[in-house]
């Protein structure tokens, strides 16, 4: 419970200190008049392409469920997959358990190896943020050495471990015995305690990844690209809400800086970016494409709004529908 409440207030205060930051200053009178000139089919274009990436991973999501159950429903798991980011847009990470249930109740697969694929999934999605952030970091490396110099220095570093991940993740599907060689290893070197943690971890996401075919792998793979082109041209057509403010003129590779922008916002835990996005996209956009700060700020709350409460919205309904529960998921 200690750590929970801890988790909550964590989430609060990063909440909290991104919106001061971002709207420090900001006349809300000039705001609100730059809002309310947005385009309704701009604004429909990004909620309508970010369930399409949410069907596309669902659709993913099926060929990682395959060990677990051969042939799984698209519609019961696209609305797992709504509910999981519609509930983790109101309590940061939770999601991740609903999901699983979801999928477990509607399904009748074992909840543990629903959560498992999870943790996969997230790896997929590490590498693939990785590597969109380090293209963008290169594309506009003064930008971001201005801005956000911390991301900047961390490119390098970032690009080995997108490296690192993905020869891993090639590496473990082919063979059991290199899989088998990484947790002795882990034990051997690492203390006790930590040992096993990172073996749990690891047995965990191996186990999941040995249980696929190797013809579910191409699918994975595309399922994954999918996903990430369809968050673009979300971002994209959101660079058209605010028609003649320039921002439109950032094209498809200012969309694709935004992305990165926008994964990195998500990672931090405050509920569905709330605070982190506004922080980092009116940022990226005043000091990358010098957008004015009103602007910048209204689009950034803008767009954050109309996704947040569709997704939350959808996602809290099919979850209230299923009669899944927090406390206890259940696989019956």
């Amino acid at each position: 419970m200690k750590k929970s409440w801890l988790k909550y207030v964590v989430a609060t205060v990063l909440t909290v200190g991104a919106l001061f930051l971002a709207f420090r200053g900001q006349d809300f009178g000039a705001l609100l008049q730059v809002a309310s000139h947005a385009s309704i089919p701009a604004l429909l274009g990004i909620v309508v392409f970010q369930l399409i990436a949410h069907y596309v991973r669902a659709w993913r999501w099926q060929y990682l469920l395959r060990p677990l159950k051969g042939k799984v429903s698209s519609y019961n798991s696209f609305k797992a997959v709504v509910a999981g980011y519609g509930l983790n847009n109101v309590i940061p990470r939770a999601g991740e358990l609903v999901r699983p249930a979801m999928i477990a109740r509607s399904e009748r697969v074992p909840f543990a190896g629903a959560l498992a694929t999870i943790v996969i999934e997230r790896i997929l999605d590490v590498i693939a943020l990785g590597s969109i952030l380090t293209l963008t970091l290169f594309v506009y490396r003064s930008e971001f050495e201005r801005e956000f110099p911390d991301l900047a220095s961390a490119t390098m570093p970032l690009i080995a471990i997108v490296a690192v991940a993905l020869v891993v993740f090639v590496v473990v599907v082919v063979n059991r015995r290199v899989g088998d060689f990484v947790l002795r290893l882990i034990d051997r070197l690492l203390p006790a305690k930590i040992a096993g943690v990172l073996s749990r971890a690891f047995k965990t996401f191996t186990t999941g990844l040995h249980g696929l075919s190797k013809e579910t792998i191409f699918p994975i793979i595309v399922g994954t690209v999918g996903v990430w082109l369809f968050y673009l041209i979300s971002t994209f057509s959101g660079i058209f809400v605010f028609p003649g403010s320039g921002i439109e003129s950032i094209g498809i590779t200012g969309a694709l800086a935004l992305l990165a922008l926008t994964g990195v916002s998500i990672t931090i835990p405050a509920p569905g970016g709330t605070g982190t996005y506004h922080y980092f996209i009116s940022r990226g956009l005043a000091g990358f494409f010098n957008t004015p700060m009103p602007v910048a700020i209204a689009f950034a709350t803008i767009t954050h709004a109309v996704n947040y409460l569709a997704i939350t919205l959808l996602g809290l309904f099919y979850m209230v529908r299923a009669g899944v529960s927090l406390r206890a998921p259940q696989t019956d």
